[in-house]
């Protein structure tokens, strides 16, 4: 979160408190139920922060004795807990402490680092006892964030090593809840109380929803032997590419069957293939043949586009020529991987072969073959035809290619697209020019022809421009008077 950001939610904060309308005050409680451990403190410290002639927004309010005393709300404590008086602040930890809910949990997991000795020791004193595990998911990346800190580590120490001695089923709990680095500190606490089996590291490598846990739990398992002969296998099938390529790495080789590596040379993910190909050549053989074998074959198109990559990847000598008829695939993923095996392996056939591309259904396709595409000259008729076309893909896909066929083109297409009637075409051919005039014009040292100055004044005479950009486009081009039409 950044300044404006969190100053925007103190402002919210304040407005909810002052303005006494429940469903602001909801808004408000959903933003703050999705902060992290650390930009918890930085909206702590923003809330106090005051600019130059600037305010806190929690200034507003100019008496929070009111507000503390109605109770029962849980963004007027975290609002007062936050605001610059110590005293109020002191008078919120105690309403917070009375206040079930992970809301009033993580503002007095905050508290604990306060400066003033009374308000810490009375937030150290309420967040101890919030230790069950829905208070304890957003309290732990709160207390994690304050290790790093002179002020609070201690309060941070003392909590984390409580929890972490606590009752096993809540940190089994807290495992799968909150922020992730919550979730990776309950399991390391499992871990160092031997708790952690290695069907349960398993079955979360194979099938959690955070990639970085997955792989946390592949690693826990791996011993120097390499890993449990149980477990191995079973991680190879897992949902997250980085556990399939970790287990690619350090599987035996008694383990790892030709079968099975043949099955990763295909995989999905091309961190996986990329193991599979070292895995493959330590046994003195090319996985070209792989590659190629799978595209003879009637597979699926997960499989024919992972060995158009693999091919790709490989620098195999069949490409371009094997992937070319795979261009007109009926799965654009098949379409895309022939794309970047033609763009990357044949600069001669690129424009011939990609350009009927980029009348493609497929965003994808046409992303990709504009990538290759940028600076060559088309075939005849290809612009023609985007712009017959109509639509909104050819539009932009036409204003693409003529952006990059130097920049007297750039800037004539820009200002077409400008003057168009296609405002999201317009907007991006505004911003482009824009970016131009301040990164590319300072470098731009040939001229326009004469004809090219003649088309580029009158588009600027009939332009949506501001008086400023005009002057400044006429200036870069050399056009002295611009005729408005």
């Amino acid at each position: 979160m950044d300044s404006a950001a969190g100053r925007a939610l103190i402002g919210s904060m304040a407005d909810a408190v002052t303005g006494g309308d429940p469903a602001a005050a909801a808004r408000v409680l959903a933003r703050l139920s999705g902060l992290s451990g650390r930009v918890w403190l930085r909206l702590d410290e923003l809330a106090r922060l005051r600019g130059y002639w600037q305010e806190s927004p929690l200034d507003r309010v100019t008496d929070w004795r009111p507000v503390l005393a109605a109770g029962g709300e849980p963004v007027a404590g975290v609002a007062a807990s936050m605001c610059r008086d110590g005293r109020v602040r002191e008078a919120a930890v105690a309403v917070l402490a009375g206040m079930p809910g992970p809301m009033a949990a993580a503002a007095l997991a905050v508290r604990t680092a306060d400066w003033v000795p009374e308000v810490s020791s009375a937030a150290v004193t309420a967040v101890s006892a919030r230790t069950a595990p829905g208070d304890a998911a957003v309290v732990v990346p709160v207390m994690l964030a304050l290790r790093e800190r002179r002020r609070g580590r201690q309060a941070a120490d003392g909590y984390l090593a409580g929890v972490a001695q606590g009752p096993a089923a809540a940190l089994a709990a807290l495992t799968a809840a909150g922020e992730r680095s919550g979730r990776l500190w309950a399991l390391g606490a499992l871990a160092e109380r031997s708790l952690l089996t290695t069907e349960v590291l398993t079955a979360r490598a194979e099938r959690d929803r955070d990639p970085v846990v997955a792989l946390w739990c592949a690693r826990q398992l791996a011993v120097p032997g390499g890993l449990p002969a149980a477990a191995g296998p079973r991680l190879l099938t897992s949902a997250r590419a980085a556990v399939r390529a970790f287990a690619a790495e350090r599987l035996d080789d008694n383990q790892l069957t030709r079968e099975t590596l043949r099955g990763l040379l295909l995989d999905r993910s091309a961190a996986v293939r990329s193991v599979a190909r070292w895995r493959w050549t330590r046994r003195r053989e090319t996985p070209g043949p792989v590659y190629r074998e799978a595209l003879t074959a009637a597979g699926p198109p997960r499989l024919i586009a992972a060995a158009l990559e693999g091919l790709d990847d490989t620098s195999d000598g069949s490409l371009p020529a094997a992937a070319v008829p795979f261009m007109t695939h009926p799965s654009p993923r098949v379409r895309s991987a022939a794309v970047h095996a033609v763009g990357r392996h044949s600069a001669a056939v690129i424009p011939g072969q990609l350009a009927p591309l980029l009348h493609d259904t497929s965003g994808k396709v046409v992303a990709a073959a504009l990538r290759y595409l940028h600076g060559y000259i088309l075939p005849p008729g290809v612009l023609a035809g985007l712009d017959a076309a109509g639509t909104a893909r050819s539009r932009r896909a036409a204003l693409s290619v003529r952006q990059h066929l130097g920049p007297w083109d750039r800037i004539h297409a820009d200002l077409v697209a400008i003057n168009g009637e296609d405002p999201l075409l317009a907007e991006a051919a505004r911003t482009d020019l824009l970016a131009w005039l301040q990164h590319g014009a300072a470098t731009t040292y040939d001229q326009p022809s004469a004809g090219q100055a003649a088309e580029i004044a009158g588009l600027l005479g009939t332009s949506k421009l501001t008086d400023k950009e005009r002057r400044e486009v006429a200036f870069v081009v050399g056009i002295r008077t611009i005729t408005s039409a």
